[in-house]
């Protein structure tokens, strides 16, 4: 069998590897640089940044309690080299594994011909296949107001190879993940931040309890929210503004830098896929294999628009294997979880407080402060919780995470969702000691108010 998947990122990649481990014949062709948008402009330079920001506020953090007598000044250019130096290094990691892997790399720009046959832009070269994967992502939207088109005006692609200065002030248009994790990095960094959002509060899509935490933290680092808030117009030539009104009023806020973070938009029209006959509106459309209108192509991560989540492409990717290979086993429903990596992070499984309430599931709720924990003090840290949300029978149905170390522990919770776990059949889980994992046995053990580190609840 020969399979072409047509983009690099983390759900292409996977997805060839996953196909040539199958004894497939592998094409994957890749127009720009390989490992996609969260290799090279998204989830990996953030991180990287973010890693250097945590270490500058440690430097802070270190001279207030007397370990340093002052704190050295930090090089931003050095923080892009060392990001560049890591997303290299992974990238010929990915290039390593796909050729050990025996799968072909084309670096071109593919288009359907018809639904068998693709033709590659550059070469003009014709490749025909009994599978296709559609793996070409997104990229960031743009507000529809005057002044947003303009290259002057970043969207979050543009973050990671041009400076921003300490001193300097950055306007964040959006209070999503995406707006949250810059303003983390740039108030870290110096800079005078202010993030725009429209929705009541930022992370409109998280546990609310933990949004409006992390906002009350960010506001104190003198970062500026603005919520409620529309944008009305941009100038995109120098003094750069950004003209929104909150609450009706109208505000003008002037900036060194502007940076949209949106939300993004599925890519696929290069790949004309009208030629193939494949169902498409702003996404491609797929069923629970991940499978177009057309049988034999399938469409994963960013371009279905299911979930906007790198981790999501990848098993996506494993699925869509998994059922060309056997094309009778049902696919299994994906259970993803979502990650903020603000300071503290949040992450989130399942069912939060306010969607049980839109479900009109009657719930229990276990919490557990982070700062009661011994790790936690250690490490020098502030606010934190979990939340466990189960069912009336203790089952697990959801579970928050706001602290330092929640992206590390999401995957327990998430196992604990999948293979129907309640909270008595844990009960036997041993957590090492001291760490912050061990909040989790707290949290669980709150839902039946028998938490060994919390005040007694009142009856």
């Amino acid at each position: 069998m020969k399979i072409v998947v047509i983009g690099g990122g983390i759900g292409g990649y996977t997805a060839a590897i996953k196909a040539a481990q199958y004894k497939a014949e592998v094409v994957l062709i890749e127009k720009g640089k390989l490992g996609g948008t969260c290799l090279n402009r998204g989830c990996i330079p953030t991180k990287a940044f973010l890693h250097d920001a945590h270490i500058i506020d440690a430097v802070h953090t270190s001279k207030a309690l007397g370990i340093f007598d002052s704190v050295p000044n930090h090089n931003v250019q050095a923080i892009i080299d060392r990001k560049n130096t890591v997303v290299e290094r992974l990238r010929d990691g990915i290039a390593s594994l796909c050729k050990a892997n025996k799968v072909e790399l084309i670096e071109d720009e593919a288009g359907f011909i018809d639904s068998h046959t693709i033709v590659l832009k550059n070469s003009q070269q014709k490749i025909s296949a009994d599978v296709f994967i559609i793996a070409t992502g997104s990229m960031p939207h743009r507000l529809p107001v005057e002044g947003a088109q303009s290259d002057e005006v970043w969207t979050s692609d543009d973050c990671f190879d041009t400076p921003v200065l300490p001193g300097q002030h950055v306007c964040l248009i959006g209070g999503g993940v995406i707006g949250v994790e810059l303003a983390t990095f740039y108030k870290s960094i110096g800079c005078n931040v202010t993030v725009i959002e429209a929705q009541k509060r930022i992370l409109p899509n998280m546990d609310r309890d933990a949004a409006n935490q992390l906002a009350t933290l960010l506001k104190k680092q003198s970062v500026t929210i603005l919520t409620n808030a529309f944008v009305k117009e941009i100038k995109s030539t120098p003094p750069f503004q950004v003209i929104c009104t909150v609450n009706d009023i109208e505000h003008k806020i002037v900036a060194d830098r502007i940076i949209q973070s949106v939300g993004r938009k599925a890519v696929f029209s290069e790949l004309k896929p009208e030629n193939a006959r494949i169902e498409t509106s702003k996404i491609i459309q797929v069923n629970d294999a991940y499978q177009t209108n057309i049988p034999h192509i399938y469409a994963i991560g960013d371009v279905n628009g299911q979930s906007w989540l790198a981790h999501a492409a990848a098993a996506q990717a494993k699925v869509a294997m998994d059922h060309i290979f056997h094309p009778y086993t049902k696919p299994h429903k994906l259970l993803i979880p979502s990650v903020v990596y603000s300071d503290p992070q949040i992450a989130s499984i399942g069912l939060d407080e306010t969607m049980a309430k839109e479900q009109n599931i009657d719930i229990n709720i276990g919490k557990f402060l982070v700062s009661a924990n011994g790790k936690h003090v250690v490490e020098g840290k502030d606010r934190g919780f979990i939340k466990i949300i189960t069912d009336k029978e203790n089952k697990i149905l959801g579970c928050t995470i706001f602290s330092h170390l929640a992206s590390e522990m999401i995957a327990y919770m998430t196992q604990a969702i999948l293979t129907n776990q309640t909270i008595e059949s844990l009960e036997s889980v041993v957590f090492p000691h001291p760490t912050i994992t061990e909040s989790l046995e707290d949290a669980m053990a709150d839902v039946l108010g028998l938490a060994i580190h919390s005040f007694p609840k009142v009856r």
